[in-house]
């Protein structure tokens, strides 16, 4: 067998067990919550305890806490969410949409400040000590030092309430009824509420892939090769690009691991800005105890995590072959 077979069978083990112990442990902090999906409904009068305990069992909580957990690790090995408890419908059919906004504002943001970023702190650690280089290091620095909510409500106050320039919440306007994808994705309303969240889901991923970017460069900088490159006459631009070339690994690495943890840290930027995305739903799901629902979507955001996990260490055992099947070098 060969060495990266041997590396790929391995991650994959460990992104299975991964998988179960986060799926696990959802299961379990769900349960260990005080009081129940149905108590807000009981204390209002809109529903009574005889009505709460038959809809209990119609959902299986009534049942022992391993038949529960046996019955929801068979429900997600088949990709079978169930209901929510509290919007009596399927649960992919609420989850689906919000995970299409998600991906459609938080993908091409990081798309975005990968490529831009990347570029930029190249040229900044092809001109080590300069202006370019210090500022950029600060400003994308204090952008990423900041919660994104904080970002996000400075963003709004200048650019929403100062400026009148963009709405301040929400992915289309209310009175809007858009009917198919492109009147839903691609109209001047939907861009006009895109531009000011996709705006600081880009500087905030900045820092990053500009550090990222900027350190590979300065280490190629002295590098046997780029000797010979100037030897052979090659002009400044060039060598950069030979350089950035030879510092994209741990960039691609960095992209398909913050790919897959796309959703940490953003949630807060979906409540922020009101958009109907599935860092939202979770929220109002958590707060409701709507048991089906906080599952489901929790882990959708593990299984991206752990796959995208498995996708880098792939790509790194797949592109340097100093990576043994133990992890490290060889």
């Amino acid at each position: 067998m060969s060495d990266f077979r041997r590396v790929f069978l391995k991650r994959i083990g460990i992104a299975a067990v991964l998988t179960l112990v986060a799926v696990t442990v959802i299961f379990v902090v769900l349960r260990m919550l005080p009081g129940s999906p149905f108590e807000s409904l009981i204390t209002t009068g809109n529903l009574n305890e005889a009505q709460a305990h038959r809809i209990m069992a119609l959902y299986g909580l009534d049942k022992p806490l391993w038949q529960q957990y046996l019955l929801y690790l068979r429900n997600l090995l088949t990709f079978q969410f169930g209901y929510s408890i509290l919007q009596s419908r399927p649960v992919w059919d609420i989850l689906a949409p919000k995970l299409a906004n998600t991906l459609v504002l938080l993908v091409p943001a990081l798309i975005t400040t990968a490529v831009l970023s990347s570029l930029l702190g190249m040229v900044a650690g092809w001109n080590r000590g300069s202006a370019l280089e210090t500022g950029s290091i600060l400003t994308t620095t204090a952008l990423r030092s900041t919660p994104v909510f904080i970002t996000a409500i400075l963003f709004i106050i200048l650019f929403s309430y100062t400026l009148d320039l963009t709405p301040a919440f929400g992915m289309r306007d209310i009175t809007a009824t858009p009917d198919g994808l492109g009147a839903t994705y691609l109209s001047v309303d939907f861009l006009h509420h895109y531009v000011l969240p996709f705006t600081v889901a880009v500087l905030y991923y900045s820092g990053d892939f500009l550090l990222l970017a900027r350190n590979g460069v300065v280490e190629k900088q002295g590098s046997e090769f780029l000797k010979l490159h100037r030897a052979k006459g090659l002009s400044e631009f060039e060598q950069l690009l030979r350089a950035g070339r030879n510092s994209m690994l741990p960039i691609l690495t960095y992209f398909a691991l913050r790919l897959g943890m796309i959703f940490q840290g953003l949630i807060l930027l979906e409540v922020v800005f009101g958009w109907p995305g599935i860092g939202r739903e979770l929220v109002l799901a958590i707060q409701q105890q709507d048991y089906p629902l906080v599952q489901a979507a929790v882990f959708i955001m593990a299984l991206a995590v752990i796959v995208m996990n498995l996708v880098a260490d792939l790509l790194y055992a797949y592109f340097d072959p100093t990576v043994s099947a133990t992890g490290g070098a060889a």
